[in-house]
């Protein structure tokens, strides 16, 4: 599933279904969004982009992985590590799942996790991702979609920010249940 890359400075940003839930974005250290007609414009041209690209991810079947063209993207990705990742039940702590088979196949294979049913009682849940950087990346970030039956159901946003060149990272992120009366079954998965 190739990113689709914008220069926006989003905190988290969050589909399901056909819902919108993402807050607009705004500049750091403003307080009252711009309100001018160019400003309203181009905000209405990005929220049709991605809407568009949302009803495509919806059809079942459509999805691919790739590197963009640019020199620069496939540098990053040439230098981007996964070494580790794990998933923990937030309020315990306890160890569900994790991961240290991260191979430089990554950008060309689907990579498949299994995670345990039990995952799905937690009322959230920890993602700690380990990685290293021989590149400067100035906007990191991560989008995960969940598809069922080829078709996307959710989409999230989570930024990172400013990758150190050289470095080694522990990005954690908490991701919170929609509550257990907005929750598939199980057995649909």
């Amino acid at each position: 599933m190739e990113p689709k890359r914008f220069d926006i400075d989003e905190e988290l940003g969050c589909k399901v279904s056909n819902v919108k839930l993402s807050e607009k974005c705004r500049l750091k250290d403003e307080e009252k969004p711009v309100k001018d007609d160019e400003s309203r414009a181009a905000q209405a041209k990005l929220d049709l982009e991605v809407e568009r690209e949302w009803k495509q991810l919806q059809d079942a079947g459509v999805g691919k992985i790739e590197i963009a063209d640019s020199t620069w993207a496939k540098k990053v990705c040439k230098g981007l590590t996964i070494n580790h990742m794990n998933m923990r039940c937030a309020d315990t702590g306890r160890l569900m799942w994790q991961s240290d088979a991260w191979g430089e196949d990554i950008y060309r294979v689907e990579q498949k996790a299994r995670l345990p049913v039990d995952i799905l009682k937690c009322s959230a849940v920890s993602r700690e991702i380990n990685f290293s950087s021989v590149e400067e990346i100035s906007k990191f970030r991560l989008e995960q979609r969940v598809f069922l039956g080829g078709s996307c159901i959710e989409e999230w946003i989570f930024n990172f920010g400013y990758v150190i060149p050289g470095s080694t990272n522990t990005w954690q992120q908490t991701i919170e249940s929609a509550g257990p009366e907005n929750m598939l079954d199980p057995e649909v998965m």
